[in-house]
């Protein structure tokens, strides 16, 4: 039984191929399109990723084979609804393998 009332929701996933990853930011999927709470990200590839909201600054940095849960609700924090997330490798790898994904919730 829910304490709010409330249902968790996901948007669509955002997913990019290592072979489609460079050295320069590019866009992972599109802009939020709700407030999101709790985010997933998944590094899945053979190299070291940067993330950024303004593809410019270095913002988060994900090893290869790594993953991290962000979860802004504990602290009535969320992500809000526009912003997109870029992403780059740090040192492209010899032959790009497996992918990166941003999965999110929102209620």
């Amino acid at each position: 039984m829910s304490n709010s009332g409330n249902s968790i929701k996901n948007e669509a996933i955002r997913e990019i191929a290592a072979g489609s990853i460079t050295g320069v930011y590019q866009p992972l999927g599109g802009v939020f399109l709700r407030d999101i709470f709790r985010m997933v990200l998944t590094n899945e590839t053979n190299g070291d990723v940067y993330l950024s909201t303004d593809g410019v600054n270095d913002m988060m940095k994900f090893a290869d084979i790594s993953a991290r849960i962000l979860d802004d609700k504990t602290n009535d924090m969320f992500r809000k609804s526009g912003t997109q997330f870029y992403i780059r490798f740090d040192v492209v790898p010899g032959v790009p393998a497996g992918w990166f994904t941003l999965e999110t919730e929102y209620v």
